[in-house]
């Protein structure tokens, strides 16, 4: 088996990044880790500094502090940080509404009525307004750097349980509507390693690796359910796993083996390189 690195990602998967060190969000399909850009926001001040000494002259004293001018007229962070903090503030969450395709949402301002950008904690000096010499374009902005962006965000989340037919163990596992049978394979190996020696089936036919669980012919019966006033949970379709009793062992447990859930994305770059192992159909 060739591990791969995970393609699709679930609105849960995305919500745990919701810290200042390990911030995620999902913007138009795609999720985007913005840590490094918000530590980057956060370290750096690029406001004007205005100095506390009484005098002013080339030389300040000992105990001179430069201030923000941010802070000086009221606001609890710096102005450059305003959008660093909207994004803190929705950190593991969708923000499609900000944006209408690849630019933000505009609105004509009530006061100075020019059309200008809805930003949730407010404009910056550097993009003011009102028609300004002052305004600067946003280089490279983040919402279109392809090097933030992580993976895909699922249109469709949907359950389904996987039962090892040897031991009579299962579990059910929330996956992409997008994902393939191998792919929801690399969810369900923590909880088996020794998944190589198993035959997935559904219903007593073979299903194919490379497609979709729709695609196999599983269907996903919950908006049914939910029309017809039943539990959407009553029924949830089921992979059953036959042991080919093939005499092989476990794969050695080295730095790519997990033992845990989380381990699964947190596996070494070699991990999805050097190991050679092929799936078997």
């Amino acid at each position: 088996m060739i591990y791969t690195k995970q393609e699709w990602f679930t609105p849960a998967e995305v919500a745990i990044h919701n810290t200042a060190s390990d911030c995620w969000v999902s913007l138009n399909g795609k999720v985007r880790n913005l840590t490094s850009w918000l530590q980057d926001q956060f370290r750096l001040c690029k406001c004007t500094k205005v100095c506390s000494c009484a005098v002013k002259n080339w030389y300040c004293g000992d105990d001179c502090v430069e201030y923000c001018s941010c802070f000086k007229r009221g606001y609890a962070y710096c102005d450059a940080k305003r959008l660093a903090m909207t994004i803190l503030a929705y950190a593991g969450k969708d923000v499609s509404h900000w944006f209408k395709g690849d630019e933000w949402v505009h609105y004509t301002h009530p006061i100075v009525g020019s059309r200008t950008e809805y930003l949730q904690h407010g404009h910056g000096y550097r993009r003011p307004v009102v028609p300004s010499t002052l305004w600067r374009p946003v280089i490279n902005p983040w919402w279109l750097d392809e090097k933030n962006v992580v993976g895909k965000m699922t249109e469709r989340t949907r359950p389904i349980r996987i039962t090892n037919s040897l031991t009579g163990s299962s579990v059910t596992l929330e996956v992409c509507s997008e994902e393939t049978i191998y792919q929801i394979m690399m969810r369900y190996l923590p909880h088996n390693s020794h998944m190589l020696s198993y035959t997935w089936r559904y219903l007593g036919r073979g299903i194919s690796y490379d497609k979709t669980l729709a695609e196999n012919g599983i269907p996903d019966e919950r908006d049914l359910f939910s029309d017809l006033a039943l539990p959407e949970n009553l029924h949830i379709p089921d992979l059953l796993l036959y042991y080919n009793d093939d005499l092989t062992e476990d794969p050695p447990k080295d730095d790519c083996f997990c033992r845990d859930v989380d381990c699964v994305l947190d596996r070494p770059e070699k991990c999805y390189k050097d190991v050679g192992w092929v799936l078997k159909n």
